[in-house]
């Protein structure tokens, strides 16, 4: 995280509660709208609606530890030391986190995609959301308000 933070692609922040609920709840209709997009047929939008939900679930931890990011890369770095080093969460949310990434750029980039893996992909977000909610509720976040 040093590294991020002395190139500018980590920096600390005053984030409100509000602002964390508000972007955990963006990744929440996220998820939602990877599954309506499966279930039309759509798996590249699917997987890359489903990265997002991971992703901004993320951030919104990363935003309670006091950071923004400035690359997808940088978040990935900073949520893997401040939530997964410290046991804070399970080894399995990073793992999707990382999984998603590929995916969402495999799709995006290079038109590689399947029903297989964004079904899966959708079902380890929403598993992983799971845990990343009952970790911000623990911590006292209300996360049905978020600041517009």
């Amino acid at each position: 995280m040093k590294e991020f933070l002395s190139r500018g692609k980590l920096k600390k922040a005053a984030i409100s509660e509000g602002m964390i609920a508000k972007e955990f709840n963006i990744g929440v209709k996220d998820l939602a709208s990877a599954q309506q997009t499966f279930d039309i047929g759509n798996y590249k939008w699917a997987t890359i609606q489903a990265y997002y939900g991971i992703y901004h679930a993320v951030r919104s931890l990363v935003f309670k530890s006091g950071y923004r990011e400035e690359s997808h890369f940088a978040l990935k770095v900073a949520f893997k030391e401040l939530y997964i080093d410290s046991n804070i969460l399970d080894f399995d949310v990073y793992r999707t986190l990382q999984r998603g990434m590929d995916l969402r750029e495999m799709a995006d980039y290079k038109e590689i995609f399947s029903e297989n893996s964004a079904r899966i992909l959708i079902k380890d977000v929403g598993l992983s959301l799971d845990k990343i909610r009952d970790f911000l509720l623990n911590e006292g976040i209300e996360l049905t308000r978020g600041e517009k």
